[in-house]
């Protein structure tokens, strides 16, 4: 018999083939962007979860506290320190790798959020002339550069709320965050201490890790610190993630003014908005101006 020939498409329908591929593919490309970015953040909380783990760890060999945030006396943090951190650093003590260092696998990854990797606005480099780089907190910074040699912008997505210093694992003091932050700028001065307050929310438990803003003040002053006016990132759907004392990892939407690029718009969460309390009615400054008004090793015993 002979082969009937199959009709071609025309190009009508060959138009109206490719406008339904597109249409689909335009439906479907938020949807994955979406599924993307959840994966993203997903992985980023893992990363809290982690540094969680590695605070546990160090606790247990360190009578259930976990390390310290950060001294300028002499000059030590949570990530580097002199290799005798009771001693200031010199070329007999220099300064080595911190704790969280040790404690830590992938360490250097571990603090690096999937979705922003370490960007900021403004990008700063190493450079061995630059006298910052060569004063106490500097070289803490640099041992990092030099040890990881990364492409970097940034040395972390996550940094250390300074009142969490040498927590102790299972303490009774209690944080919250003042909501009457959504009704002040960034730069409006906060009390240090308040009594029997109305506008605090209770958070789980002590706030350890905050993934900070890159813009404030990560990128303009990346001491690895989380204090002052430092704020929580709105990258993840608008949402930050906050690493806890007890291992707790919470995705948080904290107020944000309108504007990401000032401080000068209302309603900003900063890092001197969480307090702490021992009895439940006097509640003092967790995040308070670092080094002018330091929280000592196991402050968070007795906030004071």
């Amino acid at each position: 018999m002979p082969h009937r020939l199959r009709p071609a498409f025309s190009l009508i329908e060959l138009l109206v083939v490719i406008a339904i591929i597109a249409l689909l593919v335009g439906i479907l490309m938020p949807t994955l962007a979406k599924a993307r970015e959840t994966a993203r953040a997903t992985a980023c909380a893992i990363n809290g979860k982690s540094i969680g783990q590695g605070l546990a760890m160090y606790a247990n060999d360190n009578k259930d506290r976990i390390w310290e945030s950060g001294t300028d006396a002499p000059y030590r943090f949570w990530y580097a320190q002199p290799t005798n951190p009771r001693f200031a650093s010199s070329a007999a003590n220099p300064v080595v790798l911190g704790p969280a260092f040790n404690y830590l696998s992938i360490v250097d990854r571990v603090f690096e959020c999937p979705t922003n990797k370490r960007r900021m606005p403004t990008r700063f480099t190493y450079n061995a002339s630059d006298p910052i780089w060569n004063t106490a907190a500097g070289q803490a910074q640099q041992v990092l550069w030099q040890t990881f040699l990364g492409t970097r912008a940034l040395n972390f997505d996550y940094t250390m709320l300074t009142g969490a210093n040498g927590a102790r694992l299972g303490t009774q003091t209690e944080a919250a965050w003042d909501t009457a932050c959504a009704t002040r700028t960034a730069a409006t001065a906060r009390a240090t201490v308040l009594n029997n307050p109305t506008t605090l929310q209770r958070f789980v438990g002590i706030p350890v890790y905050l993934e900070e803003d890159s813009e404030w003040y990560n990128s303009r002053d990346p001491d690895g610190l989380n204090c002052n006016r430092d704020q929580l990132t709105p990258r993840h759907d608008r949402k930050g993630h906050v690493t806890f004392l007890g291992g707790e990892v919470q995705l948080m939407a904290l107020p944000r003014g309108g504007n990401p690029l000032i401080e000068t718009d209302v309603g900003d969460f900063v890092a001197q908005d969480i307090y702490a309390s021992k009895n439940g009615r006097t509640w003092f400054q967790m995040g308070a101006t670092w080094a002018a008004n330091t929280r000592p090793y196991s402050w968070s015993d007795n906030p004071r």
